[in-house]
């Protein structure tokens, strides 16, 4: 979804084990895989390409040779609710805020949705994130539980520097160093408590679909996508998600709200990001998610608000 975003194009995350992903690595399998199950899913320019894509890969049956696949079929663009959709605009998750393109963009959707001609069609709310601080906390630990020395021995046998971006990821993993089989037990039950916590969170909030921020920013300069907190929270509950394009670009001259107060010392750092850089002309795009397993009435989400968004 990150490069789909950036790209200003559309990008599926599918539930775990909906697609087949056999032969997807090669060499030793990495340690998160013991923690966070791997998903997949099509990059393309259309809602149209994407539903064909699962379509065409879902017909062929891959359950019957990769048993990991859950059999399902696809219905996609042409699953029917049956109901007023219910969607849950996300302005922040509480733990960064998004820059001003981004905001700009989460309002544009919004006003969209809450055109009184469209009552028929759905219900809009605001939807509140939670524990989006705990979820990148725990999402820094599960990718790495072995301190990152897997990744560290690859890139030393390759002769290659190490990437900035790598060093930050691996940073709070090292500390730790290698789990033993009781710590996963124990970071396994923090992710299921989480898992289930958000469950009822997003119930208790009555929604079918939420739609927010696909990251905290536009486009950025490369070696400063330090916080993906807005994606990497759905790869720790296993939602599916789609990240669409929007008509906001970034502008100069744009700036944080005069009331700004930062969420969190990543979120201050986010905002002194945006003013050192130069984001002119990125695209934005936002993520529209459902709940785990429900990816034909997240795409049958999608044919609703295609309509109403005037999506390509």
């Amino acid at each position: 979804r990150g490069p789909s975003a950036f790209c200003g194009i559309y990008g599926f995350k599918a539930t775990s084990n909906t697609l087949p992903m056999t032969g997807y690595i090669k060499g030793t399998p990495p340690p998160a895989l013991l923690n966070i199950s791997l998903s997949t899913g099509p990059m393309c320019r259309s809602l149209r390409d994407m539903d064909l894509f699962m379509k065409c890969v879902l017909s062929a049956k891959p359950h019957l040779l990769d048993p990991n696949v859950i059999p399902s079929p696809w219905t996609g663009l042409g699953t029917l609710l049956n109901r007023r959709l219910k969607v849950g605009i996300i302005s922040n998750d509480g733990f960064i805020e998004p820059q001003p393109p981004v905001k700009r963009a989460v309002s544009w959707v919004k006003s969209a949705l809450s055109n009184s001609k469209l009552a028929g069609l759905g219900e809009v709310k605001d939807f509140k994130i939670l524990g989006a601080a705990e979820a990148w906390n725990q999402v820094l630990r599960l990718y790495c539980p072995d301190g990152g020395q897997l990744i560290k021995k690859g890139i030393a046998s390759s002769g290659e520097p190490v990437h900035p971006l790598t060093e930050w990821i691996l940073k709070d993993a090292e500390p730790f160093g290698m789990h033993t089989a009781l710590d996963l037990t124990l970071l396994h039950k923090q992710r299921d408590d989480f898992r289930l916590a958000f469950a009822k969170s997003w119930n208790d909030q009555d929604v079918d679909v939420v739609i927010g921020p696909s990251f905290v920013g536009p486009a950025c300069a490369h070696d400063t996508a330090f916080y993906w907190s807005y994606t990497s929270l759905y790869n720790l509950v296993d939602y599916p998600g789609v990240v669409i394009p929007t008509p906001i670009r970034a502008e100069s001259g744009e700036q944080y709200d005069k009331g700004y107060i930062p969420l969190s010392d990543a979120c201050l750092r986010v905002k002194q990001l945006w003013e050192g850089g130069d984001f002119v002309g990125a695209p934005v795009n936002l993520q529209v998610v459902a709940r785990r397993h429900h990816d034909n009435e997240l795409f049958g989400a999608l044919q609703i608000l295609k309509h109403i968004l005037d999506l390509p």
